[in-house]
Formats: C-alpha cells, structure tokens, sequence
C-alpha cells in the first residue's frame, strides 16, 4: 500500500468449514475494482479489507446507518468518490461459513444486495436489475 500509494485493499480468501478448515475453493479477485465494477461484483471481503485511514478520513469509512450489509455499503461509498480498490490476488484469509448464519442465508443476501442498490446508493430500477444480474452471476462463478 505504501510502495503504489494505495488507500483501499483487498486480498483473496479461501472459504472454509465450520471448523476453520479450508475446503480449496479459492475466491480469486480482481486486480483493481472501481464504484460501476463493484456494484456487479461484491468479491471484497471484509477481513481482507485494508484503508489507509490518514488519506481517506475516518468520516469517509464510517460505515452507513443500514441493518444489513453495512460492508459492502462502506466499500461502495467510498469506492463513488472515485478511490480505487487494489485487490492482491492472493488467499491471505479463510472465510468460515457456518451453517443458520446470515451470510449463508442465500435469499436474505440476495435481499439486502437490492435493497443496497435501491435504497442506500438510490439506482434505477433497470440500474438495479442489470447491477443485480451481474452480481448473481459473479457470486455463483465465485463458488463454482
């Protein structure tokens, strides 16, 4: 980050099992994501994100006032001002996926991304739809 200047990164992640024990599937991300990529795109997560917090501001990162998918709200309002995300196209983390947890709940996910587009970042609903299409085609490669 240093060295390129970098204020927002992100690493790959492998998922793993309820006992922390990776499974091989390894989420391969992108090298450089902007605000329109990552609206199709929700490969960042949030244990491999990384801000320079002197550059951006605390007041940039604050994470909106959403019940669900505050993240990926943060990631998109800080990615709209026009920052890039740096992805290290490494697995530097496991994502542990449990069973009954929200993120493995893929109806509820697929709620709380709409209602990101529709409600937090304002879209279209065309805007939304196209968004959201790309996003659930993105998510099934990312797990095939």
């Amino acid at each position: 980050m240093e060295e390129n200047n970098y204020e927002f990164t992100f690493t790959g992640y492998e998922f793993a099992d309820e006992k922390g024990i990776g499974n091989g599937k390894v989420v391969k991300v992108p090298e450089k994501i902007n605000y329109k990529q990552a609206l199709k795109n929700t490969t960042i997560w949030t244990s491999t994100v990384i801000f320079d917090v002197e550059e951006l501001g605390k007041e940039l990162i604050d994470m909106p006032n959403v019940r669900r998918g505050q993240d990926t709200a943060t990631w998109w309002k800080v990615l709209k001002t026009g920052v890039i995300a740096y992805g290290l196209n490494e697995s530097l983390s496991l994502y542990r996926r449990s069973n009954n947890t929200l993120s493995s709940n893929k109806i509820k996910a697929l709620k709380r991304t709409w209602n990101l587009y529709r409600n937090v970042e304002k879209l279209s609903f065309f805007t939304s739809l196209y968004n959201f299409c790309c996003y659930c085609l993105n998510a099934v490669k990312r797990r095939v």
